[in-house]
């Protein structure tokens, strides 16, 4: 909770307390090859909204997007005014979209943007929802209106992904039930024909609920062919759950119980790493009358790994002693982790400005989550929490032995819906005193002595690998940190690591890599990262 003599530990990075200037220079490691993509239907610009019209709303919904760094963003209901506040407000994205009434600027756009410095626009075109798709205006149908498929055909020039990908962008009809079945045939033979030998993604306001003909003639196998792309929400949470709307004609957060209708598609080449509904929102009001839905894609990879981060966020003050979550959960984002153990997790304290890091972390990185209190302060809570791709099926809190006056640590102990079953604990020792330190490690071995699921046990431990706390984790545990030397001395490295990462059984993965995030900006602790592989 309160600053202490870890500062030792980050200097071995960067030669002792960095300046400002210096810090911000530091890099910022991104782990794994993923493309973020989020739709988002931004209600058009002219509609008499009242309190929520467009130049009341637009600082929103632009900070919105910004929260979220995504890679690619389509957006639907975008009339050329609101494409240039966007292209403007995101000066990192090249954007393509053209009006859905003439082919240029008239009417609503189906505008597409990308971030420049990833990509390399190889090819990009526009296609109407109609029998004459080449017609710029054209409708067809029991349409109400002309509606269009804006789409670029990208490189990835970080080389992260291979082949090229195929970006579709498109808004069907929201009245004509034959025009919107015969928009998902269209759509779907024109991702066969553009996306050969291309990984696609699809991006929408689809106006049709799950399991509505439009659905099926997209997703489901036609003619025992199967489908050219598959429904990212769906692969990532199979389970159907209450209020996965994804619109609301009020602007209300909680006027969110009708059909999801916004839907991210991806072909069965990328992994899913994560799907969700954004409800963003302040004071109850929403940036537009869709939810922005968001999905972390990349490619398959054939060795089955769990990506493990343990990070304390300091309550997202940073060193340069600004108090910023996003920045928090973008480190979090980049590492692209399965499993996450985050201490020092403020809850509507008033230091952190009665903001909800639990859920603002859940939200900004689209992870499940689950926090535990150790105190009471400031008017909320203070503790920590697990973050993972996995459904929490189970979650509780061990005390930990403390002494009159001290602050209460705790172990946050999670049981995970994977197959098999597994556990993350995440822990936060006393930072003072190393008797206490060896009792609390004596009883949280005890508490997890009888699991029988395989286990992972990441935080800050407040003590080094090799001191007294830690003798008894050698048996049975290994150190998945062992692995992740700071400088060229690992040895001498290890003897100052904190963050430890932990799992059992040891026959159970193998470590194949382990590092220290170099990122002394956001906290007064760097992130460190395991990957381990199953056997």
């Amino acid at each position: 909770m309160f600053r202490r003599t870890f500062w030792i530990w980050v200097s071995l990075f960067v030669g002792g307390v960095c300046s400002t200037d210096a810090q911000e220079k530091a890099p910022m490691e991104i782990s794994a090859s993923t493309v973020r993509v989020m739709s988002y239907n931004i209600r058009y610009g002219t509609a008499r909204d009242g309190a929520n019209a467009w130049d009341k709303r637009k600082d929103f919904l632009l900070a919105t997007i910004q929260e979220h760094d995504v890679d690619l963003l389509g957006t639907q209901e975008t009339l050329g005014f609101q494409r240039d506040f966007l292209a403007k407000g995101l000066p990192e994205f090249t954007t393509v979209g053209v009006g859905r009434e003439d082919g240029k600027e008239k009417g609503e756009m189906t505008a597409v943007f990308f971030r420049t410095a990833r990509f390399e626009l190889l090819d990009s075109g526009h296609f109407w929802l109609s029998e004459t798709p080449e017609v710029a205006g054209s409708k067809s149908w029991d349409s109400s209106l002309p509606r269009m498929v804006t789409w670029v055909k990208l490189r990835d020039r970080s080389k992260l992904v291979t082949e090229p990908i195929l970006f579709m962008n498109t808004h069907f009809d929201h009245i004509g039930k034959v025009a919107r079945k015969e928009s998902s045939v269209l759509v779907r033979r024109k991702l066969l024909e553009l996306g050969k030998d291309c990984r696609l993604i699809l991006t929408g306001d689809f106006n049709s609920a799950e399991n509505s003909e439009p659905y099926q003639a997209l997703f489901s196998a036609q003619n025992d062919v199967t489908s050219p792309v598959q429904d990212s929400y769906r692969i990532y949470q199979p389970k159907v759950l209450p209020n996965e709307g994804t619109s609301t004609s009020t602007f209300e957060v909680k006027k969110s119980t009708g059909a999801r209708i916004d839907w991210i598609a991806c072909s069965p080449t990328w992994e899913v790493r994560a799907a969700w509904i954004d409800r963003t929102h302040r004071n109850g009001s929403t940036p537009s009358d869709h939810f922005a839905v968001l999905a972390v894609l990349r490619p398959e990879q054939k060795a089955k790994t769990l990506r493990v981060l343990t990070y304390n966020i300091h309550h997202a003050e940073g060193t340069d002693k600004k108090l910023d979550l996003v920045r928090i959960a973008r480190i979090i984002r980049n590492a692209d982790p399965d499993l996450v153990a985050v201490q020092e997790v403020d809850v509507v304290t008033q230091r952190t400005l009665k903001v909800d890091q639990a859920a603002e972390l859940i939200r900004l990185t689209g992870l499940n989550g689950h926090f535990e209190k150790a105190i009471d302060f400031q008017g909320g809570a203070y503790g920590q929490m697990v973050l993972s791709r996995f459904p929490i099926k189970e979650a509780k809190v061990h005390l930990l032995p403390m002494q009159a006056k001290e602050e209460q640590r705790i172990a946050v102990e999670t049981l995970l819906e994977t197959t098999p079953p597994l556990r993350m604990v995440s822990t936060h020792w006393h930072h003072q005193g190393n008797d206490l330190r060896v009792i609390q490690a004596k009883k949280l071995a005890e508490l997890l002595a009888n699991v029988k699921e395989p286990i992972i046990l990441a935080g800050d431990f407040n003590t080094t690998r090799k001191s007294e706390p830690l003798q008894g984790y050698d048996e049975g545990w290994s150190f998945a940190t062992d692995f992740a030397p700071l400088q060229k001395d690992p040895e001498a490295d290890a003897a100052k690591m904190i963050d430890l990462i932990l799992y059992r059984p040891k026959d159970q993965w193998t470590v194949t890599d382990a590092k220290v995030i170099l990122e002394p900006l956001a906290s007064d602790h760097h992130p460190v990262l395991a990957v381990l592989q199953f056997k």
